[in-house]
């Protein structure tokens, strides 16, 4: 008798446990554009449709730790698509390789996209110059090509 009473507590117990998981839907995010090295994500940019607005999420990895042994670090910023956000904020990036901007040092850009303070700097590249995107969270370095990539641009 006991026996059967330790099996049927055990069989309980796994449907207790099975009942406490409940798949998640996969969200609609579609990708505008993504950048990879070696396998691994650098960055990439998806948008979700909801109603009349577009709600955008950049994920970028966190240049913060480098080295053979630094762990993955990601970082994001969710943001609206109201007033042609996207677009500005595309220009914005793309300003640092205009000519007037381009060998100004003391050229960047502070602004908030979604609820983050984001701040624009020039950077040298290994292959040129770039844009280092900072935020509290972290940041990543972006050449021309990046950005072009990112926003799915020519």
């Amino acid at each position: 008798m006991k026996n059967v009473l330790v099996i049927f507590l055990c069989a309980l117990s796994f449907q207790m446990v099975d009942a406490q998981i409940t798949m998640a839907e996969k969200a609609d995010w579609k990708t505008v554009g993504k950048l990879r090295s070696l396998g691994s994500t650098i960055a990439s940019l998806e948008y979700k449709e909801s109603g009349r607005d577009t709600t955008y999420l950049l994920l970028m990895r966190d240049f913060t730790r480098r080295g053979d042994n630094a762990e993955l670090q990601y970082f994001s910023i969710k943001f609206n698509g109201v007033d042609n956000t996207l677009d500005t904020f595309y220009k914005l990036l793309k300003s640092f390789f205009l000519d007037e901007n381009r060998t100004n040092k003391n050229y960047n850009q502070t602004f908030r996209l979604g609820d983050q303070m984001v701040y624009l700097q020039h950077c040298l590249l290994i292959t040129g110059k770039g844009v280092m995107l900072s935020t509290k969270e972290g940041y990543i370095n972006l050449s021309k090509g990046d950005i072009d990539k990112l926003f799915n641009k020519k």
